[in-house]
């Protein structure tokens, strides 16, 4: 799809994640690393046996070849995506004259006109400034930070955005133009909640924890089941509402759930005290029962249950196995075999993602004549 794209990438750690789109959408990205690499490669956890990159960096570059100098590269590439360290990547003047269809696409902490400036960031300060800290965890104990980095992501989606709609708009004007993108707002636009409620309502937000909260009461969202844990929730669905106590008849349990006109009842605004004695009948219920079972009963009767899959029920999950979402990167040179999550869509369109393993340093400079 992007196969007609250069992406030059000077970028380190989650930021990558921007190039990595491009790359499974087809475009040749070339990642500058300073010399001694990517200190992003240092991040564990690393593979038995590997020494040069830690297991995020061969994720967020797989698919990337890797430079040391970027000589001309800049002369003819489409897309400049440049990090906060600027992976090693000189000051340079005059980019537009050499190259007016460059597309820029600066990834900051901060936008550079605001009130914070350069000021430096870490992704656990940039989600408490954000408001997405405030909403993670037990309402009687502190907030909880997200794994894996999420600003950094966020931010990713939105640079690989921001060079898409560039890319779109060089068709008209035959021009690229520079942006900048901010972790911070990127971590507020995923926010969208707490502003709107402030915004409405005066109120600012709080952690809810196991409790989806509407209307009078909050109801439980995350239920333990014999083997895990499966999401449900008490909701105004009647369908819903019985055929859960359809089956917990059948059992011989349910109590006074058995009794309720769920047809009629608004459950939204019913007492918190009500709402919490439903639930004691309904948990011994889901821990009698696998994840499996339950999600079971959902897809035949329209329960609206989830189970929640650990990380082996994922890699073995029949569906997508069936639609061949995990894709292996055999990268021989390591020893390493790595499950990578396939596209999220499909086109009439050959995507040709590139699923080369993540580049040893600076193996790419003979390919371009810089070594």
């Amino acid at each position: 799809m992007l196969s007609h794209l250069r992406i030059i990438e000077c970028t380190s750690g989650l930021e990558s994640y921007a190039g990595r789109i491009f790359a499974e959408l087809g475009a040749e990205v070339i990642k500058l690393e300073p010399k001694g690499g990517d200190p992003a490669r240092k991040l564990p956890p690393f593979a038995d046996g590997v020494t040069d990159a830690g297991l995020p960096w061969l994720v967020w570059n797989a698919g990337k070849r890797s430079v040391t100098a970027i000589g001309t590269l800049l002369d003819a590439a489409d897309i400049l995506l440049i990090g906060e360290d600027r992976g090693g990547l000189p000051a340079y003047d005059g980019l537009a004259a050499k190259n007016p269809r460059l597309i820029e696409v600066d990834i900051r902490p901060f936008s550079e006109d605001g009130p914070y400036g350069s000021r430096p960031a870490s992704d656990l300060t940039l989600m408490a400034m954000s408001g997405l800290l405030n909403s993670v965890g037990d309402p009687d104990r502190a907030p909880l930070n997200l794994p894996g980095e999420q600003i950094h992501a966020l931010v990713g989606i939105q640079a690989a955005t921001a060079a898409l709609l560039a890319v779109y708009a060089r068709h008209a004007s035959g021009k690229g133009q520079r942006a900048v993108v901010s972790a911070f707002q990127s971590g507020v636009l995923a926010n969208y909640r707490d502003p709107l409620v402030f915004d409405w309502e005066g109120r600012i937000g709080r952690r809810t924890g196991n409790q989806l909260v509407r209307g009078r009461s909050g109801v439980r969202q995350v239920w333990p089941a014999k083997d895990g844990y499966v999401t449900w929730a008490l909701v105004d669905n009647p369908g819903m509402m019985k055929g859960m106590v359809g089956y917990m008849r059948a059992k011989g349990v349910g109590g006074e759930l058995l009794t309720i006109d769920w047809e009629h009842i608004l459950v939204a605004n019913a007492d918190q005290a009500d709402i919490e004695r439903w639930e004691a009948l309904i948990e011994p219920f889901f821990l009698a029962h696998t994840k499996e079972e339950l999600f079971k009963m959902s897809n035949d009767a329209g329960l609206g249950l989830s189970r929640i899959d650990d990380p082996d029920d994922a890699l073995a999950s029949p569906q997508w196995n069936h639609r061949r979402f995990w894709r292996i990167v055999d990268d021989q040179a390591r020893g390493l075999a790595l499950s990578l999550p396939g596209a999220l869509f499909t086109s009439s369109i050959d995507m040709k993602p590139r699923l080369s393993p993540a580049p040893a340093l600076g193996e790419a400079n003979a390919d371009f004549g810089l070594a």
